[in-house]
C-alpha cells in the first residue's frame, strides 16, 4: 500500500560541482539552501540584501549587485534606527553613513562574485507587496513602520515576468561563466498574515509566472521545494511549532532531493566529505591547550587542504 505522494524531481541535464560558484536570493528558505551548500564545501554566497520575499525586490537586488550600483541616503528610512527601502531588517545602521558602508560593501564584494557565479538561485516567497505611500517605493521589508504608512498590493503575473526576465537576462550576459544556470523555487513557507486565500493567491501567482518564465528561457530551470513540502511531506510533524516554517528535518530532506537533482555521484561525495569537515570545525573543547586539541586543529587543518585540491580536480 502507497500511504504517502513522493516526489522525485527530474535529473538536471546539467550538473553542479564544487568548482562552480552559487548566489541565492530571495525568501528564508534561500538561506535554508544557502546554509546546505556551504556545509557541503560549495563557494556559495546568500542573500546580499538580507532576506527578501518579493519579486520586485529580489529582481532590484539583482539589478544593483550586476550593476555594481551604489545606495544613498534616499533609499534609506529612520525608524529607531536606520534602513533601506529595500533589505531585510539585519541591514541596520545607527547612522546613515554606517548603514550605506555596510550596504555598499556587500553589493561590490556581491558584484565581483557574480561575475564569476555559474549558478543563480531565486526563492520566490509572495506577490504581495508594500508600497510606501510618502515615497512611492517597493519595500523589501516595512521595518516596524505603522501600516497605515503603506499601500499593500499584488504585483501581477505580467510585472513579475517583466522584472525578472530582465534581470535574468542581464545576469547571463554578465557572468563570466560557460553554460551558466538559473534555478528558480517557490517558497513553501506560507505567509498566513496575508491571509489564507491571499497566500494562496499569492503563491498560484507566482507560479504561473515562473511557468512564463521557462517557456522563455531554456537557461532557466524549475526546483519543487513548493510541491516537495505541501504533497511529498504534507504533515504538519515538518513544521516547526509555528505551523509554517519547515522543520530541519524536513530542510534535509529536501536539501537530499536537490542534492539527487543537480549533483553527480562524485560531487554527492565530495560533499558527504566537506559535511565532516564543517562537523568537526564545530567542536568546542573544554580546554583549548590540551595536545589532543592541537592534533584536532592539525586535522581539521590537513583536511581542509585535502579537500581543496578533490575541489578542482
Amino acid at each position: 500500500m502507497i500511504f504517502r505522494t513522493e516526489i522525485t524531481p527530474l535529473k538536471s541535464k546539467q550538473n553542479i560541482d564544487h568548482k562552480d560558484k552559487i548566489m541565492l536570493i530571495g525568501s528564508c528558505f534561500t538561506q535554508n539552501i544557502g546554509e546546505k551548500l556551504i556545509n557541503s564545501g560549495f563557494q556559495t554566497s546568500i542573500n546580499p540584501f538580507g532576506i527578501i520575499y518579493n519579486s520586485f525586490t529580489i529582481s532590484q537586488c539583482l539589478d544593483y549587485v550586476l550593476e555594481n550600483k551604489s545606495f544613498t541616503k534616499d533609499d534609506l528610512i529612520e525608524n529607531n534606527g536606520w534602513y533601506s527601502y529595500s533589505h531585510h531588517g539585519s541591514f541596520k545602521g545607527h547612522t546613515p553613513e554606517d548603514l550605506l558602508d555596510k550596504i555598499n560593501n556587500e553589493i561590490a564584494q556581491s558584484h565581483k562574485f557574480i561575475k564569476e557565479t555559474k549558478y543563480l538561485i531565486l526563492t520566490l516567497g509572495t506577490s504581495w507587496i508594500y508600497t510606501h505611500n510618502d515615497t512611492n517605493k517597493i519595500m523589501g521589508n516595512c521595518h516596524k513602520i505603522p501600516s497605515s504608512q503603506f499601500t499593500k498590493s499584488l504585483l501581477s503575473i505580467e510585472k513579475t515576468i517583466e522584472v525578472l526576465s530582465k534581470s535574468l537576462d542581464n545576469f547571463l550576459k554578465t557572468t563570466n561563466q560557460n553554460n551558466p544556470k538559473i534555478i528558480i523555487t517557490v517558497s513553501p513557507i506560507r505567509h498566513i498574515k496575508d491571509g489564507y486565500r491571499e497566500n494562496q493567491l499569492s503563491k498560484s501567482m507566482l507560479h504561473v509566472a515562473v511557468e512564463e518564465l521557462l517557456k522563455q528561457n531554456s537557461k532557466i530551470d524549475y526546483f519543487p521545494s513548493y510541491e516537495l513540502m505541501m504533497d511529498d511531506l504534507r504533515d504538519y510533524r515538518f513544521y516547526e511549532s509555528d505551523m509554517l516554517h519547515p522543520t530541519p528535518q524536513a530542510i534535509d530532506y529536501i536539501w537530499q532531493k536537490f542534492s539527487q537533482t543537480y549533483f553527480s555521484h562524485d560531487t554527492l561525495l565530495l560533499s558527504k566529505e566537506f559535511e565532516k569537515l564543517h562537523k568537526l570545525k564545530q567542536h568546542r573543547p573544554f580546554d583549548t591547550t590540551t595536545k589532543d586539541y592541537q592534533l584536532h586543529l592539525q586535522r581539521i587543518k590537513d583536511l581542509e587542504e585535502e579537500l581543496e585540491k578533490k575541489r578542482f580536480i
